[in-house]
């Protein structure tokens, strides 16, 4: 396990550790469990070892997002059992449905507790390969904007991998490792993760009303948390959350505009209960313009998903507001996010654990945001979910939605009360439909 050892020489340890991405490929065996964190490929090492299929058996790959280096055949999963974690990214989602890759679904609530507490259930990380800085004049090396667990799964690990870049930002929090913990150092050149912001003058009027209708449910001093996704990037820069003051974040990740929310003095953490005055995630900033702002910036933290996606610590805020997305909602509050019936198209993420953690906060608020309608004017109001259906938030967790119609506030109503909410806020070329289907399904 990599347990810190300030004892020794940082230089020379650096010095000893080092080797090119062949070698450190090299340490990898037949039947090893690799865990690499979200954002972590390193691509140096898997190019590398991608080209070792051959002599491999079994070499258990789990991360959220899987490259393609050629593995996703039917005769290469003698090498490669390849898993994908909580979440599905475009590239990955014909390798899925070729059952190619299998997938891990969960919700990013204490997601290594069969690691840390059932080891006779599940086997243990051998090889952690994440991304990082070069190391300081001290020895520590720096994981970026992207903490996720990264920091904490190194002392679960049996080896570190580390492949470092100079691209990598100098981010605050628990961020750092030091050269101590890690067994194995290649020299990178990986490409800083970012891109810029999109213009908020390219959005169609539905992402406008989305943004319209959101805007009176965030209230000063809310904690907020935004979930990845089209609509909510486009709420957040669209201006949804500008009239608000001392806003606070305690989230998974962000979303573009949210950092410049801290820019222009609209999000100050100044009531956020858990890390007063921070901006707390697993991963924070998007464009070159967030990383650059967020380097070295104190008020900025990053902390692992075991923190940030814990429901217990996300619901000590009062007023935590969160703002996630999803494909469908059934009439009777059955919120499905990331699946088109049994066929998996993206992921939960943290989900859940906001859902929940926001549910059970002192005048929180958890918002689902949808467009009335999808791709070819299918509604996403639905009266109840087909045989098969992935049910991401139980009805009973449901809450407020909100559509380019309207906002149904489901808290505390029964099921008919729900449809009547939830149809109010449908395409009205679908309410009719949607009102006979409620009362053959409900009365």
């Amino acid at each position: 396990m990599a347990q810190i050892d300030l004892s020794v020489d940082p230089q020379q340890t650096y010095a000893r550790r080092r080797m090119s991405a062949a070698q450190a490929a090299g340490l990898v065996e037949s039947g090893d469990l690799i865990w690499i964190p979200s954002s972590h490929v390193p691509p140096a090492i898997m190019s590398v070892l991608a080209t070792r299929e051959a002599e491999l058996r079994g070499v258990r790959i789990r991360s959220i997002a899987i490259p393609d280096m050629g593995w996703f055949r039917e005769d290469a999963r003698t090498a490669w059992d390849l898993q994908v974690q909580y979440a599905v990214i475009p590239s990955n989602r014909q390798a899925l449905a070729d059952r190619i890759i299998d997938m891990h679904p969960f919700s990013l609530i204490n997601q290594h507790k069969a690691w840390d507490e059932r080891p006779d259930e599940h086997d243990p990380i051998d090889k952690l390969m994440i991304v990082v800085s070069p190391p300081d004049q001290a020895g520590y090396v720096c994981v970026g904007n992207a903490c996720w667990d990264a920091v904490s799964s190194a002392t679960r690990a049996r080896m570190v991998i580390a492949e470092e870049s100079p691209h990598v930002p100098l981010t605050c929090g628990d961020s750092r490792l030091h050269v101590s913990q890690l067994d194995a150092i290649v020299r990178g050149d990986r490409p800083q993760l970012s891109a810029p912001d999109p213009d908020p003058a390219e959005y169609p009027e539905l992402e406008h009303r989305l943004s319209d209708h959101l805007r009176p449910l965030i209230r000063d001093g809310d904690t907020l948390q935004i979930g990845l996704g089209r609509h909510t990037t486009a709420v957040t820069m669209l201006g949804a959350f500008d009239h608000a003051s001392d806003l606070g974040y305690f989230g998974e990740l962000t979303v573009p505009g949210t950092v410049s929310l801290v820019r222009r003095g609209v999000l100050t953490g100044r009531h956020s209960e858990v890390h007063p005055g921070r901006f707390v995630a697993c991963h924070i900033g998007n464009s070159p313009e967030d990383l650059a702002y967020i380097a070295g910036n104190p008020f900025f933290e990053l902390r692992s998903y075991e923190h940030t996606n814990d429901p217990r610590v996300i619901a000590q805020h009062d007023q935590m507001t969160t703002v996630n997305g999803a494909l469908m909602v059934d009439l009777s509050g059955q919120i499905g996010v990331y699946a088109l019936g049994s066929r998996v198209y993206t992921g939960l993420g943290g989900q859940l654990a906001f859902q929940l953690g926001a549910f059970m906060s002192r005048r929180g608020r958890a918002i689902t945001l949808t467009p009335a309608t999808a791709r070819g004017g299918v509604s996403t109001i639905v009266p109840q979910f087909d045989a098969g259906q992935i049910v991401s938030i139980p009805r009973e967790l449901a809450d407020t939605v909100v559509t380019d119609h309207g906002v149904a506030r489901l808290l505390g109503k029964s099921v008919r009360e729900r449809c009547r909410e939830l149809i109010a806020v449908a395409h009205p070329d679908h309410r009719d439909w949607l009102r006979d289907e409620a009362r053959r399904l409900y009365g």
